[in-house]
């Protein structure tokens, strides 16, 4: 038995380093994760975690932004959420504005067709000082991916134009 003490001490002792090191290591998941978001990075997206909206319950999802070209005058603020239930009275199907906040009225049929392109894990569409952001909750892999950068990229630019104030002088000629 005194045989078998030193090497039941080694065997402890590499349990006890490699143990830290193998829960340290990420798993494909984090990998994935941090794969996609690189390459938003890569293309110019700035990707930020944000809470799910309420009718989601508890939790965080990823929000991809597509900088605005040129942010002055925009009118920001307004989030567009996935609800829990398809209504008429929302704004498109399951979707409606937080806190009745909503986008200017030329934006909204960019953002119905933005809808109908972006991942089946979208959850909510915001205009803030960063650009247009997208929040999805990250599956689907490369093509949900594909596809919202591919809506980011067309869509952000006509919802830039449509949601930014007329210039002072321009207002008063209308």
């Amino acid at each position: 038995m005194s045989g078998w003490l030193p090497l039941i001490i080694i065997l402890f002792a590499v349990a006890l380093v490699l143990g830290p090191v193998m829960w340290m290591k990420p798993s494909q998941r984090d990998r994935r994760l941090a794969d996609l978001r690189g390459r938003a990075a890569k293309s110019g997206m700035v990707v930020q975690m944000k809470a799910l909206p309420a009718a989601l319950g508890k939790g965080t999802a990823a929000v991809y932004y597509s900088r605005w070209a040129d942010s002055r005058r925009l009118q920001l603020g307004w989030i567009l959420e996935l609800q829990r239930v398809e209504h008429e009275m929302h704004f498109a199907g399951r979707w409606d504005w937080r806190n009745g906040r909503a986008a200017p009225q030329p934006a909204w049929e960019p953002l119905r067709q933005m809808l109908d392109q972006l991942p089946k894990d979208a959850c909510a569409i915001s205009a803030h000082h960063i650009g247009l952001g997208v929040q999805w909750q990250e599956g689907g892999g490369d093509g949900a991916f594909q596809a919202l950068e591919n809506a980011l990229g067309e869509f952000r630019p006509t919802i830039e134009e449509a949601i930014r104030q007329p210039k002072p002088r321009e207002a008063e000629r209308e």
